[in-house]
């Protein structure tokens, strides 16, 4: 029996199978594995998982990790643009101020509003250390430092005295 000829497909040439897979995996992408992807596209099998490698396997299917990267691609897209999220959060918003719950509708405009960057939490952090202060500060800081120490009577002198040796 004659090998079938190796052809280049396109993304035209997918089964309908084929196609249903890349759907499916695409669209619970991270929620489900591939195996399941497979499964739930039809692909009847004692092993499921290498039939979805098969699938997705760059060498044997080109057309088919072609088309995924495409889907994948329009997935980014549609996530990474800010207008569908103005979108969702004036859709939760008109939805909750329907049903008098204020506070969500609030909290969706509030979200809106830090999403087109009207709201932004800014913090500052100061830090007090002997390595940014001059010498001035530095003088003023241990005069305080004494002042609090007081007259430092009750400290012990513990200087060691200095021992002179004669011969």
């Amino acid at each position: 029996m004659a090998a079938k000829k190796n052809v280049l497909k396109t993304m035209h040439d997918l089964t309908a199978k084929q196609r249903k897979f890349v759907d499916i995996y695409v669209a619970n992408f991270g929620n489900i594995s591939k195996t399941e992807a497979a499964r739930q596209a039809g692909y009847v099998a004692k092993d499921p998982s290498t039939i979805a490698s098969k699938i997705t396997n760059p060498n044997l299917n080109p057309h088919v990790v072609r088309y995924m990267e495409k889907k994948i691609a329009i997935e980014r897209n549609k996530y990474a643009n800010p207008l569908r999220s103005f979108k969702r959060f004036e859709k939760f918003g008109d939805n909750a101020e329907k049903k008098n719950q204020f506070a969500a509708a609030i909290n969706a405009e509030f979200r809106s509003g830090q999403l087109a960057g009207m709201y932004i939490d800014k913090k500052e952090i100061t830090n007090n250390t002997l390595e940014g202060m001059n010498r001035e500060q530095l003088e003023k800081r241990l005069s305080e430092l004494e002042a609090k120490i007081g007259e430092a009577k009750n400290i012990i002198d513990v200087t060691p005295e200095k021992v002179t040796t004669e011969q």
